[in-house]
């Protein structure tokens, strides 16, 4: 009594080719942009984004892209700043984004 067991038991979830949170990031800017400018020029560039994203993402790891905007330095909240933005990380650190806790 055998099974077939597909081999992709841990594949992404893909909208039109893209994970979810680019899908989402696209439909944001479309919205967005359609309010303030009209249906026509946020729909082009929504379009021109999907497959500029499906080129840049092209062979790449799921997640990749935010891994890519992190290392470029920008800053992600509940992540630890990057390494741009610091010297060094430390316990005792003297850079704003440490912070100071408090025994009461």
């Amino acid at each position: 009594m055998n099974r077939k067991c597909p081999r992709t038991l841990d594949k992404p979830l893909l909208l039109f080719g893209l994970e979810g949170e680019d899908v989402a990031l696209l439909a944001l800017v479309g919205g967005v942009g359609s309010i303030l400018f009209g249906p026509i020029i946020p729909g082009t560039c929504a379009i021109v984004g999907w497959i500029v994203l499906m080129q840049f993402k092209k062979d790449k790891p799921s997640g990749y892209l935010l891994h890519w905007l992190y290392a470029q330095g920008i800053d992600f909240p509940g992540l630890i700043p990057p390494i741009k933005k610091v010297e060094r990380y430390g316990i005792y650190g003297t850079t704003p984004y440490v912070k100071k806790f408090a025994v009461c």
